[in-house]
């Protein structure tokens, strides 16, 4: 496997960023759930301080996966897929970008407004030049507490889409970011 892509499947370096992306979104979907039902207190504000600081993470791998993306070529759709399909899967994947981004952007505006900066797993922290602002927090945080339904419908469209494409049209687009995986799910293809 190479570290860039070619004109029919993904390279190392975009997969590894694609899962680590992946993982990321789903930890803080888990610790976003999990917060929100938390009294608060010193437990919540350190799962949140975690939660911020994955955040941040994710932000840098989804800066340097649209400079990757567009500094290589993107492996082109299967042959067969409806040219519907091809632009939902367009659509999908810039709509989840969007989203993602809109939703830590918003999570960093809805502490800097707070007042705070924001924290980097206890190491360190970092001020945002952000006056602390009420209306703007509670705006921000709605926001906030919003995208993450978007973000949850368009990964539910992706992750089916890559399904439908693996196991009924038994085409590559599933195994083109994993390992393996050939079509239907067996190796001989």
């Amino acid at each position: 496997m190479t570290l860039r892509n070619s004109k029919t499947e993904f390279g190392s370096f975009a997969k590894w960023l694609h899962w680590l992306v992946a993982s990321g979104i789903c930890a803080l979907l888990w610790l976003g759930f999990r917060q929100a039902g938390m009294e608060s207190g010193p437990e919540r504000t350190d799962v949140r301080a975690l939660h911020a600081s994955i955040a941040l993470i994710v932000f840098v791998l989804m800066v340097v996966r649209i400079v990757w993306r567009m500094a290589n070529v993107v492996p082109a759709h299967a042959d067969g897929v409806p040219g519907w399909q091809k632009i939902a899967a367009r659509r999908a994947h810039w709509g989840l970008y969007i989203a993602v981004f809109l939703q830590i952007i918003a999570g960093q505006l809805t502490i800097a407004t707070g007042g705070d900066p924001l924290p980097f797993f206890g190491v360190f922290s970092i001020p945002l030049p952000i006056a602390e602002n009420r209306a703007g927090h509670e705006l921000w945080e709605e926001i906030h507490k919003t995208v993450w339904i978007v973000i949850l419908a368009l990964l539910v469209v992706h992750i089916v889409g890559a399904v439908y494409n693996h196991f009924v049209l038994r085409n590559d687009v599933l195994r083109r970011m994993t390992v393996g995986l050939r079509n239907g799910g067996s190796e001989n293809g």
